[in-house]
């Protein structure tokens, strides 16, 4: 049964913020009802409630609530998230129970789904053990699944099911607001943050932020960042909320680089007092390649931008940095940016997105190259070819592709 709730601004900002008490407590005793009678497993739907009640995740809950919906005997279809991380934050109990409950409803999905749920979970397995002792006996199985994956084949699989034109409901006069306060709290002179991607995207061809956006996107370098101060500044805030802190904390690989500050970061998660969403994203200068490349992620995923330089732009009453060369940013960033698009997965339709060694995210990329291989066959040879170039996949002389995901833990790319 098809119930579906479109993604808007609105949902993202009642996702996002943090909730009172009340709303918190109806949340979990909901979300532990449906998550127990769509599952059948005590151990998943109590972490749902957790995840409303205790963590004040209402996201990742409600995330995790719809693909247990959409999955479980009562079928209920509220959205069609392909590419949802199902274990993100759940422990070697959880996976169990999640584990069991994938094993059960396999006969529902299609193979191709069922292996790959599989690869997911090794791979969280694999995160979450802090061993190294045991990683040999994580890896192993982890490989094997992946190896299952690719040799899972639906001919008949049918094409994903196109989205409609959605209704822009980016609040750009909140929008404006929030930026203009954040100016005031980090004066571009004393921290040079710049606008980046959906954010610069309007900038230039809209001259103003997309009518379809649900975030505001800033970059920083992270050489020109003080990230304690940085925090405190919005944790004395009384316009912002630092929602989120995302750095480096995998213990499988080491960091991509020799940051200034030790704990890697990637993005400060912050929501404006109006509701609107920024997410700050560190910068690094790879000078290990030629020409010099930028990039900028998070634990799952790295975007590549060739080295640019910083220069000012009129944007509303303001002005703010942004790359120098537009057209080339965003022609590395969109393919196309000229013509608007509604609808963008940044997962999935970003020309300069690298494969990043670590399971999660090989378990993304493989996923991804099995979809689209019989729906989609240029994007899934493009695919095949980025993961053959990082070494996650290797290919035999008959054309048989293995999974080689040990080489993440070696190094990043």
């Amino acid at each position: 049964m098809k119930l579906r709730l479109e993604k808007s601004f609105r949902l993202l900002k009642f996702l996002n913020r943090d909730q009172p008490k009340i709303v918190r407590m109806s949340a979990a005793g909901f979300g532990y009802l449906l998550a127990f009678v769509a599952t059948g497993h005590h151990v998943l739907a109590a972490e749902v409630a957790s995840r409303f009640w205790a963590y004040n995740d209402f996201k990742l809950g409600a995330r995790r609530l719809a693909w247990y919906a959409r999955r479980g005997w009562i079928n209920l279809d509220v959205s069609q998230d392909d590419f949802f991380d199902m274990t993100e934050g759940l422990d070697d109990r959880q996976l169990a129970a999640l584990a069991k409950f994938c094993s059960s409803r396999g006969p529902k999905n299609d193979a191709i789904i069922a292996a790959a749920n599989r690869v997911f979970i090794t791979a969280r397995r694999l995160d979450n053990d802090k061993d190294p002792s045991a990683r040999a006996a994580h890896l192993a199985v982890f490989n094997t699944a992946a190896d299952n994956l690719l040799r899972q084949s639906d001919p008949d699989a049918p094409a994903h099911e196109k989205k409609g034109a959605r209704k822009g409901d980016f609040p750009v006069a909140n929008a404006k607001q929030t930026l203009d306060d954040f100016m005031t709290l980090f004066p571009v002179d004393q921290v040079p943050w710049f606008v980046i991607s959906g954010t610069f995207l309007g900038l230039v061809r809209e001259k103003g932020f997309l009518p379809h956006d649900y975030d505001i996107d800033l970059g920083l370098f992270e050489d020109q960042a003080d990230i304690p101060a940085l925090r405190q500044a919005i944790l004395e805030s009384d316009r912002f909320v630092l929602k989120k802190y995302d750095h480096h904390a995998s213990s499988l690989v080491p960091a991509p680089a020799t940051p200034k500050n030790p704990e890697m970061p990637y993005i400060l998660k912050i929501i404006h007092v109006n509701g609107v969403h920024i997410d700050l994203f560190f910068h690094y200068r790879d000078q290990s390649t030629y020409p010099e490349m930028h990039w900028h992620g998070s634990s799952l995923h790295r975007w590549n931008n060739s080295a640019f330089d910083l220069v000012p732009y009129p944007f509303y009453d303001m002005t703010v940095l942004g790359p120098a060369d537009a057209d080339r940013y965003l022609t590395e960033n969109y393919g196309d940016w000229r013509t608007p698009v509604t609808e963008f997965n940044c997962t999935t339709d970003t020309p300069n997105l690298a494969v990043v060694r670590h399971p999660i995210a090989c378990a993304i990329f493989l996923k991804r190259f099995m979809l689209n291989k019989y729906t989609s066959p240029d994007d899934a040879a493009k695919l095949k070819s980025s993961l053959l170039s990082a070494g996650v996949l290797t290919e035999a002389a008959d054309g048989t592709l293995t999974a080689t995901c040990d080489k993440f833990l070696d190094s990043y790319l």
